[in-house]
């Protein structure tokens, strides 16, 4: 079954510069490794309530693109939910292997509008407690691309198993995805609460971070 939406992530092209980024958000590391056989720096930060994860090739690839580029959700049955998405007729682009860190197994797959999604099988915890001393105080989702909105409502709430919590928005643990139609991306935008929204920024890479009225 899944459980949690776990994180949102993608390669960076300076590691640094995205730390900065997202310490002057309040952000904090909270698992740092270095994947040796696939030479990438992998780190996990929090903001606030929600994990992103950041991924650095020690050697620069000139074909790479950065960004975020997908979504992962924890499962306590990799395979039974990847083989009953896969039968659903979703794109598979990896199917359950070992992590490249070691910690548990993972698998891909495309949502209907082409969202990479990661599927994980892990023990290892990274998330802390909310994290509120900063500037902002809650990630309030990930807006994905939804050009075929209903085939992602379909996907994300009857086959996912989020709840439906908006007509554009669904939720399952701790955070939130909202589906974009006219997303510029496949992950549109973060959508951060925060206690004096401000006007909207964009990290090293290019991903859009929209501020939010703190509840």
């Amino acid at each position: 079954m899944i459980y949690e939406l776990n994180h949102v992530g993608g390669p960076v092209q300076d590691l640094d510069a995205s730390l900065s980024f997202y310490d002057g958000l309040g952000a904090a590391v909270v698992d740092r490794l270095f994947m040796s056989t696939a030479r990438v720096h992998r780190v996990h930060i929090q903001v606030a309530t929600g994990l992103v994860e950041l991924l650095h090739r020690e050697e620069p690839d000139p074909e790479a693109t950065y960004g975020l580029n997908h979504v992962g959700f924890m499962t306590d049955d990799l395979d039974g939910d990847y083989a009953r998405l896969m039968a659903l007729g979703y794109g598979e682009i990896s199917s359950p292997r070992v992590a490249g860190s070691g910690q548990g197994r993972l698998a891909f797959l495309s949502d209907p509008n082409g969202v990479r999604v990661e599927l994980l099988q892990r023990s290892e915890e990274f998330r802390v407690p909310p994290i509120t001393a900063g500037p902002v105080q809650g990630l309030s989702y990930v807006a994905l691309a939804a050009p075929d909105l209903d085939a992602a409502i379909e996907f994300y709430g009857a086959h996912l198993g989020m709840e439906r919590v908006a007509d554009d928005t669904f939720r399952i643990g701790a955070d939130a995805v909202r589906l974009v139609p006219d997303a510029a991306s496949s992950i549109d935008h973060l959508g951060l609460a925060a206690a004096e929204p401000g006007a909207d920024a964009q990290d090293p890479d290019g991903n859009r971070v929209v501020f939010l009225p703190a509840a």
